[in-house]
């Protein structure tokens, strides 16, 4: 069977120069976010270790350091890494769990969550109170998660080995805020180094829709999910919007929020308006990624 062709794909969504900026994006090296584990350090305290390191950084935010990436494998070896006071994780996939915007005493899913990056975000947004389910279908990425979670002092969450497909049926209406960052082809992450038939992509994109029926039924009235990816596919992105849109069961709105230190196209679709829906554009900081965020009614 053909495989799929990004290049074509690439062409379809974005301009020349935002094409290049993509293909180019991928051979060159990515500089380094760290996430700040406010739930055991201070930025006065973690900004201290790394000047001792000699590990030159900038801020971006109270909780992400932006750093070169000739010190990434300095960074995985000092103590303060192997004791849980940062976490090393790609900006966009930070932006994914800040756009979720939850609340002390949420309670919240993590619907994919191993290894567990998102989920300590999460637990620090939370300030550990509240309810963070942590959901992982994988036997091996489950034990990965646990193990995250202990290692990074979240005290506010329970981890389910399950598939969350069935979350929906399992635990109706019982989320303020959910995130789905669903798995995906990768194809923003490794780029042309990806190789999936059109049949791989259908079966992708029928999983993830399935993924997105389950949270919304998982979902109160009222309540916020994200649903991101790190792919370019329509497949995968858009095309899983509109069928959650097109389903009577659910009432939905689209939600706007704030993107920092990013650049995004909007979403586009004949359908529906998903103008509101952002694909983040790779750099030298930040990967490719697509990010959602829906309000059900």
């Amino acid at each position: 069977m053909a495989l799929f062709d990004l290049n074509l794909t690439l062409e379809q969504i974005y301009s020349s120069e935002q094409k290049n900026i993509i293909l180019q994006s991928f051979d060159k090296p990515k500089n380094i976010n760290i996430f700040r584990n406010s739930l055991i350090v201070s930025e006065e305290n973690l900004e201290q270790i790394l000047n001792e390191e000699k590990i030159p950084f900038d801020k971006i935010d109270k909780f992400c350091y932006k750093i070169s990436y000739e010190y990434k494998s300095k960074l995985s070896s000092i103590d303060a890494f192997n004791e849980g006071k940062f976490y090393i994780q790609n900006y966009s996939s930070y932006l994914c769990t800040k756009t979720l915007d939850v609340k002390t005493q949420d309670s919240v899913l993590d619907m994919c969550a191993a290894p567990g990056g998102k989920s300590i975000n999460l637990a620090n947004f939370m300030q550990n109170t509240g309810y963070l389910a942590c959901c992982e279908f994988s036997k091996t990425r489950f034990f990965i998660l646990k193990e995250n979670i202990k290692k990074y002092h979240v005290y506010n969450s329970k981890c389910f080995l399950k598939d969350a497909k069935i979350i929906g049926k399992l635990c109706p209406l019982k989320f303020d805020k959910i995130l789905l960052d669903a798995p995906c082809s990768t194809f923003a992450k490794l780029g042309l180094k990806v190789q999936k038939n059109i049949k791989e992509i259908k079966q992708i994109s029928n999983m993830q829709k399935r993924l997105l029926h389950s949270a919304l039924e998982a979902l109160k009235h009222g309540g916020e999910l994200v649903y991101s990816t790190c792919t370019f596919l329509k497949e995968e992105n858009e095309e899983v919007l509109e069928n959650a849109l097109n389903n009577p069961n659910f009432q939905l709105q689209m939600m706007d929020f704030e993107l920092t230190n990013v650049k995004y196209i909007q979403a586009q679709s004949e359908n529906f308006d998903l103008s509101f829906a952002k694909r983040v554009l790779p750099d030298d900081f930040a990967d490719g990624f697509f990010i959602a965020k829906i309000k059900k009614l």
